[in-house]
């Protein structure tokens, strides 16, 4: 780790030098360590049989992600709590990550099938298969690996018979990027064929139950795939040893339409979410579309109607938000108002090829979902957040008959009146709304002084992410020290429909710095936290947001950045191929756009900044490279702000080693104790 601080100072002491509890000193059960060590992030959730697994990021292991799996008893017909039948357990071999780079944000990085396992190596990029018979030995898989190519897989299924492994792969070269869809012989020969090649993306190949179709979504720069995205299928066949694909046709999507998350039903239907409506919801082409001649667009039918989101923006691979169970019902997340639900969808009397399915939600903790597996009629697994835990996995029994948790515990264990919880608040701004999360100083312990908190403003990342409504350890260690926590929705945001996520085409660093003011200043008008005291953070794309409040606004004494975005000029030409025209929807398109990236980045109004800036930073970082943030700092400096840069050797976008985040946490806290109560610091 690398500190550049302009004061020449170090880090305040952990000890407060004058007693009383002034916010940010208040004792706290959530230390930074306690926290690096809790934020385990889990991801990847799959069904197979009655065994549940995930993949799990360990930041005590470096970051290590292994993949988990835990047997499962069902809840049964008459409902009842399901159980796990043993412990999670590691099915990775010891020492190896399991870590997808594709987009360089990854996901699908494990698939399990038949009791097989197959990953892909963290260090190669390569897909290994790991038998249970023979589990000490995993087999590598595909012949076309070339390591001047730099070739990265991810998204893996794997066919009916068992033979092949299709899965996304994508090349970076020294001019272009590829990604192709190919196939893998699963015995480990080496037999690789390129199975679709179909436009600047494809994601999600997902063979047909009698392994006769494949679909995919693929989408062009210089839309992101919640742009404009479209499903595919088209006839798969063995030939001379390989698998191909004939010529794909599309069925749903194109021009102003998303979709996403295609799936193949039992009985031979598909599934797949799309937002022409203007919300993510469910449809499905009957089996018998696919005899003969083939599905045609007209074939896809609304399972349900318009006002809530069944999907989210595909930044990571293999998304996972809805199943069908074995009777034919499908499972799913339904995000509504910025909070998630669990939904069971029932066919209607007319039959499963018809609209207007029933839609019942089931009674579950988790208030924020990533991840939903079906385990048999009665049970499904989910992946989430409660008030109480982040990152949690749990057996639901659909009746209501209670939950069954699969995932080892947090090291955070805290009890849960010192937790604070989510409140959701809304602001009005010029008669239009600002949904967000609202996270009170709770502490059992501390008397609270008189007066509202000091106020932090987490902006989440993306831009086209959403607020978190369930337990944080971050909030929580803010929280418990006294200072107030919100996460504001700001326009652009997910999960209220494609008109409140377009709000923010060509108005990044404008719109939603202007939300994240107004919310912060609606809060402090309202009385809940004092308006002289407030400051504002960001994650990634909610660094620049952060960093532009302080240029647009007067209301934030201070700014905090985890490797957050500065100059949107470098970034447009100095990051990875997923990214690479996203700004042009968000700002606007070069070099016609150029002068508007020059005045919505922070790098080019340091003198007009207003208040103290920190900044973290990884030193590998291929998203937003370093240089960003080292080019920030030295011109706020040259016009006299305080700021102070941290960099992190070794990590890169997002960190993930707990020393890294007990660090960053660390320097975070001083920062605000110095803004806040500058009188028990002494100041910088």
């Amino acid at each position: 780790m690398t500190i550049e601080d302009d004061t020449g100072t170090g880090p305040a002491s952990a000890t407060p030098p004058a007693p009383g509890p002034r916010a940010g000193w208040w004792p706290s059960p959530w230390s930074a360590a306690q926290v690096a060590a809790g934020k385990v992030s889990r991801s990847g959730l799959g069904v197979d049989g009655t065994r549940v697994s995930w993949t799990e990021g360990r930041p005590d292991q470096g970051g290590r992600q292994v993949v988990v799996g835990v047997e499962v008893c069902g809840a049964g017909p008459s409902g009842g709590r399901p159980r796990a039948l043993d412990r999670p357990v590691d099915r990775t071999p010891p020492g190896v990550g399991v870590r997808s780079r594709v987009h360089e944000y990854g996901g699908g990085a494990a698939t399990v099938a038949g009791g097989v396992l197959f990953y892909v190596d963290q260090d190669d990029q390569a897909w290994y298969r790991m038998d249970p018979v023979d589990g000490a030995r995993p087999l590598r898989l595909g012949g076309r690996f070339d390591p001047g190519d730099a070739p990265r897989h991810g998204d893996g299924a794997v066919t009916p018979d068992g033979r092949w492994l299709v899965s996304v792969e994508e090349r970076v070269g020294p001019a272009r990027t590829t990604h192709t869809v190919v196939a893998m012989a699963t015995d480990g020969s080496g037999a690789t064929s390129v199975v679709v090649e179909d436009g600047d993306f494809v994601v999600a190949p997902r063979p047909s139950p009698d392994g006769r179709w494949l679909a995919w979504v693929s989408w062009d720069h210089p839309d992101m795939s919640w742009d404009a995205s479209r499903v595919r299928v088209a006839r798969l066949r063995a030939q001379d040893g390989s698998l191909v694909a004939d010529r794909g046709s599309t069925i749903a999507g194109g021009s102003g339409v998303a979709v996403g998350q295609p799936r193949w039903t039992a009985d031979g239907a598909l599934l797949f979410v799309d937002d022409r409506t203007g919300w993510w919801v469910p449809y499905r082409v009957p089996a018998r579309a696919f005899a003969d001649s083939g599905p045609r667009p007209s074939d896809a039918v609304a399972l349900v109607g318009p006002g809530a989101e069944y999907h989210g923006p595909d930044w990571g691979l293999a998304q996972h938000t809805l199943d069908q169970l074995p009777d034919a019902r499908i499972v799913s997340r339904r995000t509504t108002g910025g909070r998630d639900g669990l939904v069971v969808l029932t066919p209607p009397a007319d039959g499963l090829d018809a609209p207007g399915w029933t839609v019942a939600e089931v009674d579950q903790p988790c208030v924020g979902l990533t991840d939903v597996a079906a385990v048999d009629d009665h049970t499904v697994a989910v992946l989430g957040s409660t008030a109480t835990e982040a990152h949690v996995v749990l057996a639901v029994d659909l009746s209501g008959g209670g939950t069954c948790r699969l995932s080892t515990p947090s090291v955070v264990d805290v009890p849960v009146d010192r937790a604070s919880p989510s409140d959701p608040w809304t602001a009005t701004v010029d008669g239009r709304p600002v949904p967000g999360v609202f996270f009170a100083p709770v502490n059992p312990d501390v008397v609270e002084p008189g007066g509202p908190p000091p106020l932090v403003v987490f902006c989440h990342g993306g831009p086209t992410g959403a607020a978190a409504p369930g337990y944080d350890p971050v909030v929580q260690f803010l929280t418990s020290r006294g200072i107030a926590v919100a996460s504001v929705d700001y326009r652009g945001s997910s999960g209220y429909g494609r008109e409140y996520r377009d709000a923010l085409r060509g108005q990044w660093g404008v719109a939603d710095v202007d939300d994240c003011v107004a919310y912060a200043s609606a809060l402090a008008d309202a009385g809940r936290v004092d308006g002289s005291r407030m400051a504002i953070r960001g994650t990634s794309a909610g660094g620049l947001t952060a960093l532009a409040a302080l240029v647009r606004a007067r209301v934030f004494a201070g700014a905090v950045s985890w490797y957050g975005v500065t100059d949107l000029g470098a970034l447009a030409v100095d990051t990875h191929d997923f990214e690479s025209r996203y700004l042009d929807g968000l700002v606007g398109p070069l070099p016609e756009s150029a002068a508007v990236y020059r005045d919505r980045s922070p790098i080019h109004h340091a003198a007009d900044l207003s208040g103290r800036v920190l900044l973290l930073q990884g030193s590998d970082d291929p998203i937003v490279p370093l240089g960003q943030a080292e080019s920030f700092a030295a011109e706020l400096r040259a016009g006299g702000a305080d700021c102070r840069l941290v960099v992190f050797d070794g990590e890169s976008h997002g960190f993930r080693r707990a020393a890294t985040i007990e660090a960053a946490l660390t320097e975070e806290l001083d920062f605000y104790r110095d803004l806040f109560a500058p009188e028990a610091t002494g100041g910088r």
